[in-house]
């Protein structure tokens, strides 16, 4: 099939999955969510998907084009096979060959069958940089209207509720937030949220993967002064949920405990609750039933985006009032200054400071780059002026962004760092060398090639020869051969910002990275570079008690998508080649246009290890320092989270001992968040269960607000990032509050609540 073939038109095959003769799901779908602002029922979207037919014309072309990206380009290839055996890791060999034949002989029930499966496949990679994706089944995301977040405490890992969104389910309500959820589906719920995280693909590391299917704090883009908490991918799916429904065994009883009552009428001790699947209507073109929704996002040139939303919940607890006594004696962080990318605090320690990067990714509604060097800038500057002697560079679920942004920070950090911090190579195959000869044999030619812009590491000259590629080059343990060690053209940003050793603001010992592991892309270069370059240890929170954890995920290196502008630069190139070198087997190996308005990413240069110049980072797994759990304080609460990286990493500040005095002898306590003698013998328990780490848990609870349904652009990896929504405040109000509330001590716990879908 060629991949100019049109779509098979939908008047010419049936209707599928259809209970009733004539169905169409797809215009029904778009009623309910015209209806309901934007929210479909679970069996319409469900239903909508399925209607279109396996083809195996579409399966051919896909498969075709998959397998030549990735034979020639994909620098994990070889590797894939036969991966290095990682610690705490369920990475299994991927021969992509071998599978993707068998997707060929293969024959499904729905189109939308096939591309799932293929999906699944790429997924086992375990390399979010490589992703395969039909836009035609991105249309709608699944969301729950819980969502959890896991702890250690009480010596046994559990399942807490972080938000619940009442606007899909009028029966849950905020009684029911910080209560434990013991079964899912009638299995406990620890196991199946670790079972469901075991098979994505978010980062070889099972804690990590396990912290990505749990609620988070995520910093907001908006330059709102106040963080969300997104809801996890256990709660949001892009695919279908394999059932319409998910039952959920909750217990509020030691919640009540805690909280020192012993009935609470609207928070029952133990209930059962069965809560449907929603799905969120991300379609940014009208359709109006199922030929038009083919049309609009199922065909070569249909539309290939789809809304990304954030559903917002109430801010942390660090920034309520009301909340205080949840501190449990412990004084708040005071935030020193806030933009869009990064945000700064100091700990009432006055010498801690908490330097957090929440992306290096740009928003889309910022126009100038420099507002991310301005951001770090001046957010330094206040550090600076603060007083601070000790950093903790929270990169909690930071998922990357641009390279030149992760070397700007890791130039600030260390302003002596060399011109080449960042050493690749890529993979040498025929097709890669063709590719490359064609590039360097017309200089005067006007198309840009994948290899132009690269740079010597040992001389910072620009290469402009195929020298560096052709022959090629073995590595150790891999197959086929590589390119020589290239760098990137230097970033200007950073050529303003070098210095000497004596100008670095921090001292290596006086800085702590800390992750949950999903700390990705050019964030993790950037993390693996302070450590391995500069001694910087690391802290790592969350995932499975007991067992260590990697502070970085998926580094990668550098990737490329099977766009339309990727498959002609390459058939050009191609083209300017002698007609004696274009072989049977290269023409073979030529990408083509996915169909199906497919789309493929894939890592096409790896990233080297700064330690290790032969190893490649992505297959290396270097673990934290330093482990500690999440609790429910730590995970409400930063400010807590934060004093107890610099108490692990540090020692305990004495101011902040006599802070936790003064709160006593003003009467808080017991109830109300003072560690009394039963706290304390508590925690010593936890000690004992604790003893590799020496981490302590804290039992203060915190009491969630309901949440509604609203959207907003977000730039989250995967392109749809999802949290829950509440409101008593306008957001011009919001801002204007907070900007006249430098320190953030006193903001109210903002809710806030808007249904309008965002174009």
């Amino acid at each position: 099939m060629s991949v100019d073939d049109p779509v098979p038109a939908l008047e010419n095959t049936p209707l599928m999955s259809s209970p009733v003769d004539d169905a169409d799901y797809c215009a029904l779908a778009s009623a309910a969510s015209k209806a309901g602002h934007g929210v479909i029922p679970y069996s319409l979207a469900k239903g909508c998907y399925e209607m279109f037919p396996f083809d195996s014309r579409i399966r051919d072309s896909t498969l075709q084009s998959v397998h030549a990206n990735l034979e020639s380009f994909y620098v994990f290839y070889d590797i894939a096979k036969s991966p290095p055996p990682l610690e705490n890791s369920d990475l299994s060999p991927v021969d992509l060959s071998l599978s993707l034949m068998t997707l060929g002989n293969m024959t499904f029930p729905t189109d939308y069958a096939f591309h799932s499966d293929l999906a699944q496949l790429i997924a086992q990679l375990q390399d979010p940089h490589t992703t395969y994706k039909s836009m035609c089944y991105q249309q709608f995301l699944f969301i729950q209207p819980l969502s959890t977040y896991g702890v250690y405490e009480d010596g046994r890992q559990q399942v807490k509720i972080a938000t619940v969104l009442n606007e899909l389910d009028p029966r849950l309500g905020n009684a029911l937030v910080d209560c434990e959820v013991t079964h899912i589906d009638g299995s406990p719920a620890f196991e199946v949220v670790s079972e469901f995280a075991r098979t994505k693909s978010y980062s070889k590391d099972r804690g990590v993967r396990l912290n990505k299917a749990f609620s988070y704090l995520a910093h907001d883009r908006t330059g709102s002064a106040y963080d969300r908490y997104a809801l996890g991918t256990f709660a949001q799916r892009s695919t279908i949920p394999p059932n319409a429904t998910v039952e959920y065994k909750i217990s509020c009883e030691s919640k009540m405990i805690k909280a020192g009552s012993a009935t609470n009428p609207s928070a029952p001790a133990e209930t059962t609750i069965e809560l449907a699947w929603s799905a969120l209507d991300a379609t940014m073109a009208p359709y109006s039933n199922a030929r038009s929704y083919r049309k609009q996002f199922c065909t070569d040139d249909s539309i290939q985006t789809a809304k990304k939303f954030v559903l917002d919940s109430a801010s942390p607890d660090d920034f309520s009032p009301a909340k205080a006594h949840l501190h449990g004696g412990h004084a708040k962080s005071r935030e020193l200054f806030r933009g869009p990318y990064a945000s700064f605090h100091m700990l009432s320690d006055g010498n801690t400071a908490i330097f957090r990067l929440g992306t290096e990714s740009p928003d889309k509604m910022d126009t100038s780059r420099n507002t991310f060097y301005s951001n770090i800038d001046d957010g330094f500057a206040a550090m600076a002026a603060a007083g601070a002697t000790k950093l903790i560079i929270d990169l909690q679920n930071n998922s990357g962004g641009i390279i030149c942004w992760g070397r700007y920070v890791l130039q600030t950090l260390f302003p002596h760092t060399i011109d080449a911090p960042y050493i690749y190579n890529l993979r040498a195959s025929p097709l890669a060398q063709a590719v490359a000869r064609a590039t360097f044999a017309n200089n005067d030619q006007d198309i840009e090639s994948p290899y132009m812009g690269l740079v010597d590491p040992d001389t910072g000259d620009e290469l402009n020869d195929d020298s560096w590629m052709i022959p090629g080059t073995t590595l150790p343990g891999r197959e086929g051969y590589f390119s020589d060690q290239v760098t990137d053209r230097y970033c200007a940003a950073v050529e303003d910002i070098k210095g000497s050793s004596d100008d670095t603001p921090f001292k290596a010992e006086n800085m702590i990275i800390l992750t949950n592991g999903f700390c990705g892309s050019t964030c993790a270069v950037l993390a693996l570079q302070l450590h391995e370059r500069y001694g910087v240890r690391s802290v790592a929170i969350g995932g499975h008690h007991g067992e260590s954890m990697a502070f970085t995920s998926f580094p990668g290196g550098a990737v490329q998508a099977n766009n339309s502008m990727w498959v002609n630069r390459i058939l050009q190139l191609f083209d300017m080649l002698p007609e004696s070198t274009h072989t049977r087997k290269l023409r073979e190996l030529l990408p083509r246009q996915l169909p199906a308005n497919g789309q493929l990413a894939f890592t096409f240069r790896q990233v080297m290890s700064a330690a290790f110049p032969d190893k490649v980072s992505e297959y290396m797994r270097v673990p934290s320092e330093f482990r500690m759990d999440y609790t429910s304080a730590r995970f409400r609460m930063p400010s807590i989270l934060w004093e107890d990286v610099r108490n692990e990493v540090w020692g305990a500040s004495a101011l902040d001992n006599a802070a936790e005095d003064d709160e006593r002898e003003d009467g808080g306590g017991g109830e109300n968040g003072e560690r009394g003698e039963e706290d304390e013998e508590d925690e010593e328990d936890e000690k004992e269960d604790d003893d590799d780490y020496g981490w302590e848990g804290y039992g203060e609870e915190t009491h969630r607000g309901q949440g509604g349904l609203g959207v907003k652009a977000d730039d989250t990896m995967g392109g749809i990032g999802l949290v829950a929504v509440v409101d008593d405040e306008t957001p011009d109000e919001e801002l204007d509050r907070a900007a006249a509330e430098a320190d953030r001590e006193d903001l109210e716990w903002l809710e806030r609540y808007d249904i309008d879908i965002a174009k």
